[in-house]
């Protein structure tokens, strides 16, 4: 039998994972889980479900609004306003402290989440079932992250990835760049983000003229990282997205101005230990 308080507890871990998810830029991770959440939650407001009260079924349909407004915010990037990220960690406490809740203002203008919830009354997760218009879509534009707010005697980066010369990169369907920053041991010490598809290709280059914003502080870095960039592109026949090559930024080669990265052959060696070189031709920042 259900019992209200471990049920809450799910729900929050399940909450903080795909809060954790979106932090990170991986929308269809993060709208995976805040879907699988707000189906959970939108069963247990139902009128003839006894486990909650009457005002907790209101929270819990609150909440069920401003998930699925989220999740519509993911999968329709840039054309789609309304409950942000920053909003969605105002109702962590609601949802947390849900059995002590006794009404009161609610966090977050659901007005705003429920003009989205009309205006894209389905959600369709990219990975089940969308369209070729929708993927295409996602990938124009990209995970780009904004610029983080600055902090006092700290130093933020952004790098310009301008373009990358390789031969008959004509050929290339979707080119698009993903850009991570790592540790020494190869794990991800800040959000992965995608720079939209090329906005321009010739046969020896592939020009993206984009600029990333790393997610975290120079400073709060560890000793050994570095930026690694992947260049990912469409292959049709196994409908499947592929690494060409990559290229890596090490600390001391942070600098003003334009660098020129040599670039290595896949698989992607995240801990800098063994790497062919595939040719040479410039990422220029």
């Amino acid at each position: 039998m259900e019992d209200q308080d471990s049920l809450v507890v799910q729900w929050h871990e399940l909450f903080k994972e795909a809060i954790d998810f979106d932090t990170w830029g991986q929308p269809l991770e993060a709208a995976e889980h805040y879907n699988k959440l707000s189906k959970q939650l939108h069963q247990h407001a139902s009128i003839d479900h006894p486990l909650f009260t009457d005002e907790q079924k209101k929270l819990l349909d609150k909440i069920t609004v401003c998930l699925d407004a989220r999740c519509k915010s993911l999968q329709h990037r840039g054309a789609v306003e309304g409950v942000s990220l920053d909003d969605l960690r105002c109702l962590e406490s609601t949802l947390k402290n849900l059995a002590v809740m006794t009404g009161g203002d609610f966090p977050v203008d659901v007005t705003v989440a429920q003009i989205q919830t009309h205006k894209y009354p389905r959600i369709s997760l990219l990975q089940n079932g969308s369209s070729d218009e929708d993927t295409s879509f996602q990938k124009a534009l990209g995970t780009i992250l904004p610029k983080p707010m600055p902090i006092a005697g700290k130093t933020l980066l952004t790098i310009r990835v301008e373009r990358i010369a390789l031969k008959d990169t004509s050929q290339f369907i979707d080119p698009f760049i993903t850009v991570s920053v790592k540790d020494a041991n190869g794990y991800d010490m800040a959000a992965r983000q995608d720079t939209p598809t090329a906005s321009e290709k010739t046969d020896s280059c592939v020009f993206f003229n984009v600029d990333v914003h790393i997610q975290k502080t120079v400073e709060s870095l560890p000793p050994g990282f570095a930026v690694f960039f992947e260049l990912k592109h469409y292959k049709p026949q196994k409908k499947t997205i592929s690494t060409k090559c990559w290229a890596f930024l090490e600390r001391d080669e942070i600098k003003d101005g334009p660098v020129f990265l040599e670039l290595y052959k896949k698989p992607t060696d995240c801990q800098l230990i063994s790497h062919q070189t595939y040719g040479y031709g410039p990422h220029r920042f």
